[in-house]
């Protein structure tokens, strides 16, 4: 069985003076995050979506409306963190709807709504031969690392360096065994799935992404997907 995960938890705070968490924005004449989960819909069984418990009701409304004649979509509360919603999603999954543990999940940005049916495919295959695989795309930017902000301490070699995007892919049961495993520090320091996989040794594989696939975080960003959106 296929389940998707739609991260969509989080307040939008760095769009600036948004009135609406980034995911209700309008893209495509229709909310960001239905924009998005309807790139999972034909290659997933259920996609239950991660949301803020004071903006359930409204989502609840909006599915309803733009997706009336989807079934397999749920919605449940998400997490103090992202991993926090991703627990959430993975519970409902098996408590609610039943799914085990050898069940597979993609896990995936409401805020990344050109997500193409490619990786989607690539991360179903890929994750045949690994516990773990996160879309990636080489980084093209030279990066610097500073510990103060203010200085640059080092220039990595970009040839070995990947910007990691979603959907990230794996086994619910393998998630609520390692997710449980963690301490509370292990759980704060890890900002997504693969840093808690990795925490526990597990390998993650890279599926090739897309600089497409972007995240919309800032007001730019917005700006550059209802281009997109509309081309």
């Amino acid at each position: 069985m296929i389940i998707t995960g739609i991260v969509a938890g989080g307040t939008g705070s760095r769009m600036g003076n948004a009135e609406l968490p980034k995911q209700f924005m309008e893209l495509g004449n229709k909310p960001l995050f239905i924009y998005t989960a309807e790139k999972f819909l034909t290659q997933s069984d259920y996609i239950i979506i991660g949301m803020n418990r004071e903006w359930l009701k409204m989502a609840d409304f909006l599915v309803k409306k733009f997706l009336p004649d989807s079934k397999n979509i749920f919605l449940t509360e998400g997490g103090a963190d992202r991993n926090g919603t991703v627990k959430n999603i993975v519970t409902f999954a098996q408590e609610k709807l039943q799914c085990k543990n050898t069940d597979i999940i993609l896990t995936h940005d409401a805020a990344r709504p050109f997500v193409s049916e490619k990786i989607i495919t690539e991360s179903i295959s890929a994750i045949q031969k690994c516990d773990i695989c996160t879309a990636a795309v080489p980084a093209t930017d030279t990066i610097t690392v500073s510990n103060d902000g203010e200085t640059a301490d080092d220039f990595p070699d970009r040839s070995n360096l990947y910007l990691v995007q979603t959907p990230q892919t794996f086994r619910l049961g393998d998630f609520s065994e390692i997710y449980d495993s963690l301490s509370e520090e292990e759980k704060k320091t890890a900002t997504d799935v693969c840093r808690l996989f990795m925490a526990k040794g597990r390998k993650v594989m890279l599926v090739k992404g897309s600089s497409e696939n972007i995240k919309i975080t800032y007001s730019q960003d917005y700006r550059i997907a209802k281009f997109m959106a509309e081309k």
